[in-house]
């Protein structure tokens, strides 16, 4: 198992992530909010998942459909993971929210996020 870490701009939120293998897919998303923030995402099981600081520094943004969950840092405004919509048992982090020494090789994947899934 790699473990890596990643976290928000200024620090409050952290979390780490622990995967199988250093090469991992990348989902390009086209949706309205991932394409204005240039979000792309490592989706990990739930059980992969460990938010590990800032619990209290993020805040939940819905909208559409309401079925994802977007978290933010209340005090910078990245969204560094989330729950989304397309895989509600899992997590989607935010692959340019990992640590710089990560590791990881990524393979991207486009993802059509605009239609409901």
């Amino acid at each position: 198992m790699i473990t890596v870490e990643g976290g928000c701009h200024c620090g409050h939120v952290r979390f780490e992530v622990r995967l199988e293998k250093p090469e991992v897919e990348l989902l390009d998303c086209d949706c309205s909010i991932c394409s204005m923030t240039g979000y792309l995402h490592l989706i990990v099981p739930d059980a992969s998942f460990r938010q590990t600081e800032g619990r209290a520094d993020v805040v939940l943004y819905r909208f559409g459909s309401g079925r994802a969950r977007h978290l933010f840092c209340q005090h910078c405004g990245i969204k560094s993971f989330y729950r989304p919509r397309s895989h509600p048992d899992a997590i989607s982090v935010n692959w340019r929210c990992l640590d710089e020494d990560h590791g990881l090789t990524a393979t991207m994947v486009p993802f059509d996020g605009v239609y409901p899934v």
